[in-house]
C-alpha cells in the first residue's frame, strides 16, 4: 500500500498511531448516507453480464512492473513505466499529460490519462493508483534487507496495472462523463507519504474541483487473499453502491450473488479501519472519495498492514488474477452503471466524526455485523484516554 502509514498525516507519534490502528480495526461503525443508487439496484444483473475485465491481463501487467525492476521516483524502471502507459492510452484515444513536483527532496512525476465524453461540460470522475514502489524494505525480518527496494507487486503494481486494463475498456463504455486515469507518484517513500496526490489537489483549479464528482482510489488491491475492507475516513454513499454492487458480484459473505450461487468473504464493511491514504487530499476538498484496499497483506501483524507489506516478499506469487479480476470487475461495473457519480458534498474529515456520532444509531449497510452504539461510544472514549495519556507521556519525557 501504500503507504502511506496508518493515520500518520495527523502527526501521530508511532504508539499513538498503533492505538489508533488497534481501536479502529476492532470497532464497527455504520455505513452512513443517501443510498440514490437503490434506484438501479434491480438492473445490476443486466450489467454484470456485459462486464469484460480481464485479472488474466492485468496480471500479466503486475509481473511486467516488477520485471522492470523498483519503479521509485526518478528512477529509470519509473520512467520507462510510464513510457510505456502513456503510449498504451495514447494509442487508445486518451488525452495523456504529466506534472512534474519536488517535495521532501524527492524528484517525482504525476502521470493522467483523461477520457472525454462526448457531452458538454460532463462531469469528471478520478479513478487513481499510486505507481512508485517503495525504496526500503523496512519491515523485512531480515536486517540486511531493509535498505533494498522493495518488488511492489502489490503495494504499487496491482493498482496501477487494474487501472490500465480499465483504461483499455472505458472507450467502449459510452460513458455521460469524463474520466481521468491518475497514476500517481511518490506515494510511500522513507516517511514520506502520498506526496504525489498531495500535489494533484494542492493544482487543482476550483472548474476541476467542482466538475469532479468522485475520487476512487485502488491500493493494494492483488492479495491473492483478498480482504476489502471499509476503509476511513471515505465517503458514505460511495460504500454503500460498493457494498451493493459487491453483493450482486458474489463478493460478500452470507449474500447469493447474481447466479443464485454463495459470495465469497471479499468485501468486509463490518471492519472499519482508519488509513489515511491517497484518497485523503481529495477527501478534504470536498470530493467524495473512497479507498478500495486489502489491509492485510499476508499474515495480520500488529501495527502493520500484514507480514508481507514493506517486505521484499510483496512477490508477484503473493498476488492473483483473480483477486485483480474481482476488483476490476467491481469497479467496471460501478463505471458502467455511473454508481461513482455522485452530486452530494463530501464532507472534511472533522465533519465526518461528527457525522459519525449524530448517526450511530443507524443501520449499518452490511448487517453481518451490526454496529454497536456502546461500543462506539467507549471506542470513542477510549481513543480520547489514549491521545490524553500519550499527549502526558512525551509532554513528561520532553521535561527531562
Amino acid at each position: 500500500m501504500a503507504h502511506s502509514v496508518p493515520l500518520r498525516c495527523l502527526g501521530c507519534t508511532k504508539g499513538l498511531m498503533l492505538a489508533l490502528i488497534l481501536i479502529l480495526a476492532t470497532t464497527t461503525w455504520p455505513v452512513q448516507g443517501e443510498n440514490a443508487f437503490e434506484e438501479r439496484q434491480t438492473n445490476l444483473c443486466e450489467f454484470i453480464e456485459t462486464l469484460e475485465f480481464n485479472g488474466t491481463k492485468a496480471n500479466e501487467t503486475v509481473q511486467w512492473q516488477v520485471d522492470i525492476g523498483p519503479r521509485t521516483p526518478g528512477s529509470e524502471a519509473s520512467a520507462l513505466l510510464r513510457a510505456n502507459f502513456t503510449t498504451e492510452a495514447e494509442q487508445l484515444g486518451y488525452t495523456v499529460s504529466e506534472s512534474n513536483h519536488t517535495s521532501h527532496g524527492i524528484e517525482f512525476t504525476n502521470l493522467f490519462a483523461r477520457w472525454n465524453s462526448s457531452t458538454d461540460n460532463a462531469d469528471q470522475l478520478v479513478l487513481s493508483a499510486h505507481y512508485d514502489s517503495r525504496n526500503i524494505a523496512d519491515r523485512d525480518e531480515n536486517e540486511s534487507n531493509r535498505s533494498m527496494p522493495v518488488p511492489g507487486a502489490n503495494d504499487a503494481a496491482s493498482g496501477a496495472a487494474v487501472l490500465l486494463e480499465l483504461a483499455r475498456l472505458i472507450p467502449s463504455m459510452n460513458l455521460t462523463y469524463d474520466v481521468v486515469i491518475f497514476w500517481n507518484d511518490a506515494e510511500d517513500q522513507n516517511n514520506n507519504y502520498t506526496e504525489g496526490a498531495k500535489a494533484w489537489a494542492g493544482n487543482l483549479s476550483a472548474e476541476e474541483q467542482n466538475r469532479t464528482k468522485a475520487f476512487v482510489l485502488l491500493d493494494m488491491v492483488g492479495d491473492a487473499d483478498l480482504q476489502l475492507h471499509n476503509v476511513y475516513p471515505g465517503n458514505d454513499t460511495l460504500k454503500e453502491r460498493i457494498v451493493v454492487m459487491a453483493e450482486d458480484l458474489g463478493m460478500v459473505d452470507g449474500v447469493d450473488d447474481c447466479a443464485g450461487e454463495p459470495g465469497q468473504n471479499i468485501v468486509q464493511y463490518s471492519t472499519t479501519v482508519g488509513v489515511l491514504d491517497d484518497h485523503v487530499h481529495a477527501h478534504e476538498l470536498g470530493i467524495p472519495s473512497i479507498d478500495l484496499m486489502d489491509t492485510v497483506y499476508g499474515e495480520p501483524k500488529f501495527g502493520t498492514f500484514g507480514t508481507y507489506w514493506h517486505t521484499m516478499e510483496d512477490t508477484p506469487d503473493k498476488v492473483s488474477a483473480e483477486s485483480l479480476g474481482h476488483v476490476g470487475r467491481l469497479v467496471e461495473l460501478g463505471l458502467r452503471t455511473n454508481a461513482f457519480i455522485i452530486e452530494e458534498p463530501s464532507s472534511t474529515v472533522d465533519d465526518v466524526v461528527e457525522d459519525e456520532k449524530r448517526n450511530q444509531s443507524t443501520s449499518p449497510v452490511v448487517e453481518h455485523q451490526e454496529g454497536s452504539r456502546t461500543l462506539s461510544y467507549i471506542s470513542m472514549f477510549a481513543l480520547c484516554s489514549v491521545i490524553a495519556l500519550l499527549s502526558y507521556f512525551e509532554w513528561t519525557t520532553k521535561r527531562r
